[in-house]
């Protein structure tokens, strides 16, 4: 049973705006995630854009709901916590750049936006 506990994936019921994270800066786009648990540890598993804001900085770079995030500013997201997620998106300012890789439809797609102010 306790093996089954480490590889077991846990749907995190928690859900968190990007917009609303993203310090001062907004991008307008809000995920879910998915867990992996250890003995000791949760790491990310899957980040997965749950809805994007229209005209919002998301939008006109052409993020879709159902992307999964796999790489944030060159850091991939999957085997991380959450709280760097949280931090690195927190940490967010107007006019800097984010840059992501998404796969959409089996297809790797590269996104960029620039957070403006909220």
């Amino acid at each position: 049973m306790n093996g089954c506990l480490k590889s077991l994936v846990v749907l995190a019921l928690l859900a968190f705006s990007m917009s609303a994270l993203a310090g001062k800066a907004h991008l307008g786009f809000t995920v879910h995630y998915t867990l992996k648990r250890s003995a000791f540890d949760a790491k990310l598993d899957h980040v997965v854009v749950t809805k994007v804001k229209e005209n919002s900085p998301a939008m006109r770079a052409g993020l879709m709901p159902g992307d999964v995030i796999e790489v944030l500013n060159g850091a991939v997201v999957s085997g991380n916590s959450a709280r760097k997620l949280d931090n690195e998106m927190g940490a967010v300012q107007p006019g800097d750049t984010v840059k992501m890789t998404v796969l959409r439809s089996g297809k790797r797609i590269a996104i960029r936006m620039v957070a403006v102010e909220s």
